[in-house]
């Protein structure tokens, strides 16, 4: 594998303001060994949204750890993501900086980065998403956006409801909350409580989004998820599915918010599952997501 890591600048608007100033985010693209400048052989691209349990730096990402990039990697797709929140806004208006929370600023950096792999790289145009936790939300804004033709979409434990999971009930203390605030102008009440507002969050609520979702969805859950409600990506495949969309929801018994880890690992799986050199333990889950995407890479 090659590891290219890289930065895309943009204005980015100041809260509480009409003004914009520039900023730096930081990206990371993982190329197969397969990766060719043969343009008769371009290689597909996987956007992967991290979740809010880890970022993009200039020497390191979340998703470099995890067994479903090294699986697509192992399997001749290139695995891209960017942080979504540059290091230096979230900095200077405090806020975390894991916590992009799929908002309009983190599109505008996710839709820059794939401009700048599709054009730098031999790598097909049409590429898949996958997203874990906020970066189901990431993920899920990114594809409903039609910007970018995504083939399908796979997610563990969606985020998809900013009101009832990042407002309401939001994790690690209140800190998507804190960054919806800042990031979408929100106001305050008497107590410096911030009030949620819909309007200001449109279109980046895929609970409230009129969009036919574009494409197929694979999306996996355990039941007793306590971080991300089951219920309401229940509801989100439900509406896509009446809709016509092709779906399906793998709703596992237990495994809390890691549906990743749930279950034993396969004895046999449907792809190479070893990667520099490593034997990859791959469960259930992954294996579902892997399937969704290597099917329909044509």
């Amino acid at each position: 594998m090659k590891i290219i890591r890289f930065e895309t600048t943009l204005e980015c608007k100041i809260p509480y303001s009409d003004e914009k100033r520039e900023y730096t985010d930081y990206g990371v693209l993982i190329l197969p060994d397969s990766y060719s400048e043969d343009k008769d052989s371009p290689t597909r691209m996987v956007i992967n949204c991290h979740g809010a349990g880890g970022t993009i730096s200039t020497d390191d990402s979340q998703i470099e750890h995890q067994t479903l990039t090294k699986y697509l990697l192992a399997n001749g797709y290139a695995v891209m993501d960017v942080n979504g929140l540059p290091e230096k806004y979230a900095e200077e208006f405090d806020i975390d900086p894991r916590n992009n929370i799929g908002s309009g600023m983190a599109m505008d950096f996710y839709f820059a980065a794939y401009d700048y792999c599709i054009k730098n790289f031999n790598l097909y145009k049409e590429i898949f998403v996958h997203g874990g936790s906020m970066g189901g939300i990431t993920s899920t804004n990114f594809v409903l956006s039609k910007k970018v033709p995504v083939i399908a979409q796979t997610c563990f434990c969606p985020v998809l409801d900013t009101y009832n999971e990042m407002f309401l009930h939001p994790w690690c203390d209140g800190l998507p909350k804190f960054a919806m605030g800042k990031i979408f102008s929100f106001e305050k009440d008497s107590e410096g409580n911030y009030i949620y507002d819909e309007e200001k969050l449109r279109p980046y609520n895929p609970m409230q989004s009129t969009v036919v979702h574009p494409c197929p969805i694979y999306f996996c859950q355990c039941e007793n998820d306590n971080v991300v409600s089951p219920e309401i990506t229940k509801q989100y495949i439900e509406r896509a599915k009446s809709q016509g969309v092709e779906t399906q929801l793998v709703l596992f018994p237990e495994g809390g918010h890691e549906p990743q880890d749930y279950g034993e690992p396969l004895k046999e799986v449907s792809g190479i599952d070893v990667f520099e050199g490593e034997k990859l333990e791959i469960r259930p889950g992954v294996e579902g997501a892997f399937v969704w995407i290597n099917s329909r890479n044509k």
